[in-house]
Order: C-alpha cells, then structure tokens, then sequence
C-alpha cells in the first residue's frame, strides 16, 4: 500500500505524454490482468509484421498467482481476439532455456518450431529463434494455427 500512493502519482503524470500514431503503431500492444490496482500478469504481442501472424515476445505472471489460469486466460483471449481480426497463426518467444515457459505453452497447444514431422509451410521459416552476441540461442520459438 505504501508504494502504490507514489506509484500512482506518477502514473498519472506519464499518462500525459503524448504517443504518435506512427509509434502506437509499431510499439505492439499489452494486455494485463489486474486486480484492485495490482497487476497479476501480462502478455506483450508484437505489433503484426506480416499479414495473418501474430507474435507474443512476452508472458509474465505474478510468482505468487501462478498456476492459477492467468497466463491461459491471457493467451486464449489473445487468440481469440486475433482470430476474429483474421490471423491464421500465432507464434511464442519463449526465453531459452525456460522449461516452464515451454511445457506452458505445450499444455496450450503450441508446437515448437522445427519439431513436428510433418512440413512446415514457407512462413515458419521467416520466423527464427532469437539469438546472443555469439550465436548462442535467447529464444525457442513455438506456433499455434488458428
């Protein structure tokens, strides 16, 4: 309680500033659940770069609201969302190496990249995994058709 009085003042003083159209645009957008004030979790979507694709560069819940159905609300909701605005499919970032990111995003019906047998069609090769100053992987990418 006693951080949230300044935390607010501030807010409020940030809320002022005045965003281009141009950098709405490219900036993405970020959903949050909340609850009295207090953020619980939050998925960042990356704003689309190509028609039909949707790309989640974070997903974040609280470590005292995990395991509760956030991150599953926020993830469906997004996709929902973006499946009545025409995406055909979703891609995650997952920070490599976060097992916990990984079997979350399983147990939502993602696949990893480069795993299936099955082809993978030409749009998930324009998509690759982030990588460090020497090479080394930041990210595994996974996908969800819509």
């Amino acid at each position: 309680p006693r951080f949230r009085t300044g935390a607010r003042e501030k807010d409020k003083e940030a809320s002022t500033e005045k965003v281009s159209p141009e950098r709405e645009q490219t900036a993405g957008q970020v959903w949050v659940a909340d609850c009295e004030g207090d953020i619980l979790a939050c998925i960042f979507r990356e704003n689309e770069i190509r028609a039909g694709i949707v790309r989640v560069c974070r997903l974040v819940t609280g470590s005292w609201h995990r395991r509760e159905g956030l991150g599953r609300l926020l993830v469906q909701s997004l996709e929902q969302m973006e499946r009545e605005a025409g995406a055909r499919r979703v891609y995650a970032h997952v920070p490599y190496p976060s097992k916990v990111g990984e079997v979350f995003f399983r147990k939502v019906g993602y696949r990893q990249l480069g795993e299936g047998s099955d082809e993978e069609d030409n749009e998930s090769k324009l998509e690759v995994p982030g990588r460090g100053f020497l090479g080394y992987p930041l990210t595994k990418v996974f996908y969800k058709d819509l």
